[in-house]
């Protein structure tokens, strides 16, 4: 039977792995040259003494890399994830120094940038729907230059390590910033900048606590997609425009902008879920299908796999 639709509500972060987290992010503020070199031992670390990273992530990678995989490649999935979670935090503690300049040189290339372009000269705002992959805070460098005003909509985090690193880095990169903490009073504040043709950049690929969401078939099972994106589309009348970070084995990153998607409030439901929903998590699972390791979720993503223990997803944005 299909989860129903309801407000994403998880746990406290297990212990081991909130301390854990309180030193990677004291580090990275205090002495980030740090990072690079006690990677191997963090990530073994954290795979082996976390038993909530070690089981939301065996079974993420069970739904990911789909069945019969072997135990030898969920074990690498297992490391990989863990290790590209960190290489993210090594990117926020060396984007707080560097230029804007540095920050683009960080970028490979950039796919669809032409299409999004010739959107985006129609006006009318765009609300920008990535997910947990990549280099976030590149992604946000590489909008600001061709974007004058850029809204983020994020929940401030609980570890306030992370949460100051995060701040100055977009200070610097003159964004503003949308916290849901604030209530409606931020999502008007979103409506009007859409429509005076400002961008919304939003995480869609993980409900966050408290987030009103919808249980979307994913990989045999569902995901909790957060409703925020669809109806600020609904309200404002601005396209969804999914774009992803994908991080390049070289440390670079490639930059994917997908057609946008119109929502249509008067669109028949399809079992319940809206079409442009639906839509929306199909290039998600696209892109998750394609670079499974590079999903920055530490914790069970899927309903089916979650418990009433679950720990919440870590550095939600």
């Amino acid at each position: 039977m299909k989860p129903e639709a309801t407000d994403a509500d998880r746990g406290s972060l297990p212990p081991t792995s909130r301390f854990g987290l309180l030193i990677l992010f004291w580090l990275a503020r205090r002495m980030p040259w740090t990072l690079r070199i006690l990677k191997p031992i963090a990530v073994w670390l954290a795979v082996r003494c976390s038993a909530g990273i070690r089981q939301g992530t065996s079974a993420n990678g069970r739904r990911l890399l789909g069945p019969g995989t072997t135990a030898k490649k969920q074990a690498a999935f297992k490391s990989d994830v863990v290790g590209n979670f960190y290489d993210f935090v090594i990117d926020i503690a060396r984007s707080r120094t560097a230029t804007t300049a540095e920050l683009l040189n960080r970028i490979d290339t950039i796919e669809g940038r032409e299409e999004y372009l010739a959107h985006r000269k129609a006006g009318g705002g765009a609300i920008i729907v990535t997910a947990h992959m990549g280099s976030f805070e590149v992604g946000l460098a590489a909008l600001t230059d061709v974007e004058k005003h850029i809204h983020v909509v994020f929940k401030r985090d609980r570890i306030d390590g992370f949460e100051k690193i995060r701040q100055t880095l977009r200070n610097k990169l003159g964004i503003i910033e949308a916290p849901i903490d604030d209530g409606w009073e931020t999502w008007l504040g979103l409506r009007d900048a859409l429509a005076s043709n400002h961008v919304v950049v939003m995480q869609g690929d993980r409900a966050m606590p408290g987030q009103k969401a919808q249980a979307v078939p994913m990989f045999g099972g569902h995901i909790l997609l957060p409703l925020g994106p669809l109806k600020l589309a609904q309200i404002s009348g601005s396209p969804i425009v999914p774009v992803f970070t994908i991080r390049n084995p070289d440390g670079r990153c490639r930059l994917i902008a997908e057609s946008q998607i119109r929502v249509d409030a008067d669109a028949e439901l399809i079992d319940g879920v809206h079409p442009a929903l639906l839509q929306l998590g199909a290039i998600i699972a696209k892109h998750l299908a394609a670079h499974p390791d590079q999903w920055l979720i530490l914790t069970a993503a899927f309903v089916e796999d979650q418990t009433d223990s679950s720990p919440e997803s870590l550095a939600d944005t």
